[in-house]
């Protein structure tokens, strides 16, 4: 028989270790590691004839050309505006990558970024316009601008998140705790972005943002119901200062982020009219949206 404090001794290392196995659970669940999935870049089979584009441009505003009349907008050096213009593009004519290794095909795709995603397929759409708009702050060090809401509407800060803080979430509930040391290499920003991505969405960039006007559409700007969400990445006009816009987005399953191509039309072209966005509904790559609720400024917009 088992002496009374032998027996104590077993239940304290018992409890000891249920204690380390849910703080190793814990720790593993805040602290996710990003990889890059490796891509498929081959040129697609069937090939879509499309207007404004030059396939020997390398970057957004070398590859896509405006429409006859129409002049890309200014924009200031150094801006999130001037930094999607120089996104380097994969070549004219390439299949869609999507992270698991196959490829896409649709009519809807003008242009693909040449841009990583994350192997477990976190970077959809709302994802891809985060990375875009994190990755921007993250290269000019304004890491104080790097914050991204739940879709249960708390936030989460890189400037903490680098400082060792990280977000435990349980259903619903998520709240800070310390969990890690300070760390503000490129890794640690990728793990940073796949925490937000699991948890973020469309639903959480509608709490963020606020409806505007098409007139007042601006580069940076998104389109946003609770199902999907696309940005606009470029604005052209006319001399009657009439504008046209390129759309990007990506998808379910996770696809490299990419210029969308407007079918509506007689003729396939990457460029939305200001008149189209100003109907009542409008179409972008098979999606509807409104213009009295959709068109929407993340936080104070670019």
């Amino acid at each position: 028989m088992a002496k009374p404090k032998s027996r104590k001794t077993v239940i304290l290392i018992i409890f000891l270790i249920l204690i380390a196995a849910v703080l190793t659970v814990v720790y593993i669940r805040v602290n996710p590691k990003w990889k890059a999935a490796e891509l498929t870049i081959v040129q697609a089979e069937k090939k879509y004839e499309m207007n404004s584009i030059d396939p020997d441009g390398t970057t957004l505003q070398t590859r896509i050309l405006t429409p006859e009349g129409y002049t890309r907008v200014p924009v200031d050096k150094g801006s999130f505006a001037e930094y999607l213009r120089d996104y380097p593009l994969y070549p004219d004519g390439t299949a869609l990558p999507v992270f698991d290794g196959t490829t896409k095909e649709s009519p809807y795709t003008a242009a693909i970024f040449d841009i990583t995603v994350g192997d477990e397929g976190y970077q959809q759409c709302a994802d891809s316009i985060i990375r875009l708009y994190s990755d921007y702050y993250y290269e000019n060090e304004q890491y104080d601008k790097i914050s991204f809401m739940f879709s249960n509407g708390d936030e989460c800060s890189y400037d903490r998140w680098k400082n060792g803080k990280r977000m435990l979430v349980l259903g619903d509930y998520s709240c800070e705790i310390p969990a890690a040391f300070p760390d503000d290499s490129e890794q640690q920003y990728h793990n940073y972005l796949k925490m937000v991505m699991r948890y973020a969405g469309t639903l959480s960039m509608l709490k963020e943002s606020t409806v505007i006007t098409p007139d007042e559409l601006q580069i940076g700007d998104i389109v946003c119901d609770e199902t999907h969400v696309v940005m606009v990445v470029d604005m052209a006009v006319n001399e009657k200062g009439e504008k046209c816009y390129l759309f990007g987005q990506s998808f379910i399953p996770a696809v490299c982020f990419h210029i969308v191509n407007d079918l509506e039309g007689g003729e396939t072209t990457p460029w939305f009219t200001e008149e189209e966005l100003k109907q009542k509904s409008f179409t972008v790559s098979g999606f509807t949206f409104f213009s009295d609720k959709d068109i929407r400024r993340w936080k104070e917009g670019f």
